[in-house]
């Protein structure tokens, strides 16, 4: 209460040096309020429990005016399901509105209904200038109840919630969060979260608790986002991203010190790029690691997609990237991107695959070459070069999963079993690997259609010895093999849905 109490002082004396006063924290509070709308869809599906000639209405959410002739902004998932929006201003009057653009990407919608007079309007702050610890409050309609103020502070900036909005199936993947404490509640999406001067910093989106009350983190789309998206919406009625033609997997610590060196650097693998696209011009190849671009460093916490989506487009940027272990400096044109998203099915049945199975010592996996049976039911493309993983053995922390093709080992190609122990033989004699006893693997896994770097343990001596014993030269076949189904190997690790 002490709090809320500081903050409403801090708020009207805010609002009455830059002339928005209503004369009391009262006034000042309310002219916030003013400029929140409550986002509903009505329903024109009568029923008993209804009036004859009523329509049935059901709170979704909430918007906020950012203009005095009617344009709204709230969140994409408020009205995407909505045949009919109603939007519902401080006075009780009552407008349908029209979509005048929404991007899923961002979870952004912005609407437009005709008034019959000038609106109040919200301000938007500079996010940059906005720290942790500011002191915020949120306005929204939690339940259906009306307008509600809730009050705390910035929690956390950039907040990367990709995986998490992944795993939702909702929009808002492309976005850096703001973190904050203030309660939030069903019914507070797309309501604003205003700063101590009445500005806007987020518009309130998502939050996740364990489902009791408002226990929970809570999190807004930043000014500056909101901003940028809003300006697109209004101008093409789509938000207009840019495209390299790239797409890119993130690189973990292990692989990113065996690859880029201890502490130096983080970054990106880029897994596909796209044929006649600006990425391709430029020279970037698929398996090449992403350590900088247009200047800006990619960090361990960075949402890479994030920025390779906000770069200017039109404009030539530096891309800087690691490549069979040498840094290479390219230029890209960046180009517009159409928000289509690829989509794949597969069957539902398998059919059972015997295939030969080579043991290789040192790392404890067995191998296979890919063969045109292999490539059709696990739908691998021919461009895919690799050795498939019949067998896992005990390797330690590693990643590798029987199914999973391997493609290169520390940045180099493996196309075949010889090329695959012939590198390692190479590798064995490494000072660094014997130490270290790490790979960096780089891996296309046909379940999930993922490229990834796997780092792996490698035990140079066993490696050796079992080379020795067997009286093999590199580059020669093994004799050594047996025949494994991979189907039953995989059916414990898999739901197995290959198309076949």
């Amino acid at each position: 209460m002490r709090f809320l109490l500081l903050f409403l002082v801090f708020l009207i004396s805010e609002m009455q040096a830059s002339g928005i006063s209503g004369g009391s924290v009262k006034g000042g509070i309310r002219r916030l309020i003013n400029t929140v709308v409550d986002v509903v869809e009505a329903d024109k599906n009568q029923s008993d429990e209804y009036k004859e000639g009523r329509e049935r209405e059901s709170s979704n959410g909430a918007g906020f005016i950012i203009d005095e002739n009617g344009y709204i902004v709230t969140n994409w998932h408020v009205i995407n399901s909505m045949n009919k929006i109603k939007v519902i201003i401080w006075d009780g009057g009552e407008y349908t509105a029209r979509v005048a653009g929404k991007d899923e990407r961002s979870d952004i919608a912005l609407l437009k209904i005709d008034a019959d007079k000038k609106l109040p309007f919200v301000q938007f702050a500079d996010y940059d200038k906005v720290e942790v610890g500011d002191p915020v409050i949120a306005v929204g309609n939690p339940f259906g109840f009306g307008k509600t103020v809730t009050s705390g502070v910035v929690s956390y900036k950039g907040r990367d919630l990709s995986e998490r909005i992944a795993e939702l199936g909702a929009g808002g993947d492309l976005v850096y969060y703001l973190q904050t404490d203030a309660a939030i509640n069903y019914g507070n999406s797309g309501g604003p979260l205003f700063s101590y001067n009445a500005e806007v910093v987020g518009m309130i989106t998502v939050f996740f608790s364990d489902g009791i009350h408002n226990t929970g983190i809570n999190f807004a789309i930043p000014s500056n986002t909101l901003k940028k998206v809003v300006k697109e919406l209004r101008d093409h009625g789509k938000m207009q991203r840019s495209w390299l033609g790239i797409h890119v997997s993130s690189l973990g610590k292990r692989a990113a010190r065996i690859l880029l060196g201890m502490g130096k650097k983080y970054g990106c693998v880029i897994t596909k790029v796209e044929k006649n696209s600006p990425a391709a011009v430029a020279g970037l190849q698929i398996g090449d690691i992403l350590i900088a671009i247009n200047d800006e460093a990619i960090s361990e916490d960075m949402n890479s997609e994030f920025v390779l989506n906000g770069l200017p487009i039109g404009k030539v940027v530096p891309i800087q990237v690691v490549r069979h272990g040498s840094e290479m400096k390219l230029s890209v044109m960046v180009g517009t991107r159409s928000d289509e998203k690829p989509s794949c099915e597969g069957d539902e049945t398998a059919e059972k695959i015997k295939i030969p199975c080579e043991k290789i010592s040192g790392i404890d996996i067995g191998v296979t070459d890919l063969n045109q049976e292999l490539r059709r039911s696990f739908d691998i493309r021919e461009e895919i070069n690799g050795v498939m993983i019949s067998q896992v053995g005990n390797i330690g922390e590693s990643d590798l999963s029987v199914g999973n093709v391997i493609l290169t080992v520390n940045q180099t190609n493996v196309s075949n079993i010889a090329e695959l122990k012939a590198e390692l033989q190479k590798l064995s004699e490494n000072p660094d690997v014997r130490r270290d006893k790490e790979l960096a693997v780089y891996v296309f896994d046909p379940q999930i259609r993922k490229f990834d770097y796997v780092a792996v343990n490698f035990d140079p001596k066993a490696f050796e010895s079992a080379l020795a014993d067997s009286g093999q030269s590199v580059g020669k076949k093994h004799s050594k093999t047996k025949t494994v189904n991979i189907m039953d190997e995989l059916k414990d690790k898999f739901k197995v849905n290959w198309r076949l």
